[in-house]
């Protein structure tokens, strides 16, 4: 953790990528001004599209609520994304945790990124991600 405290912001988001791209997920850093709560992307077969919002702070900084709504309010809208979570090197104020846990919005603190990087345990099964099934198809076949 102490590696992951030492980065700036953009570093901290294409470690995240990294660690998405090691658990088997294709996945690029897209964050930059006007981002739209957006700053890694992730696509796997099994599980879909997954929105990462990236919080890297000062360690006993915390990410509040606004944080979880602005996640929210653009990951399925404008990123297309089946999956949401806002990740920290910190932690997430009580209201944060539960908002999030009622809305769908993931988070990973401190705890979670220690046992996602250091431990090697994959996001989804961190997270309990099922795997989501697979659409039918709408377009008619030929006769």
């Amino acid at each position: 953790m102490t590696q992951i405290d030492a980065l700036n912001d953009q570093e901290f988001e294409f470690a995240l990528r990294d660690l998405l791209v090691r658990d088997g997920w294709r996945a690029r850093q897209v964050g930059q001004k006007g981002d739209q709560a957006a700053d890694v992307i992730g696509q796997q077969t099994q599980r879909g599209r997954i929105v990462l919002q990236a919080k890297h702070t000062t360690v006993g900084g915390k990410v509040d609520s606004k944080v979880m709504y602005q996640v929210k309010g653009t990951a399925g809208p404008v990123h297309r994304a089946d999956i949401a979570v806002v990740v920290t090197n910190g932690g997430f104020t009580r209201d944060a945790k539960e908002w999030g846990e009622r809305h769908q919005v993931h988070w990973v603190d401190r705890e979670r990124l220690r046992q996602w990087a250091d431990d090697g345990v994959p996001l989804h099964t961190l997270l309990r991600l099922p795997a989501r099934r697979p659409r039918r198809s709408t377009a008619r076949r030929a006769a």
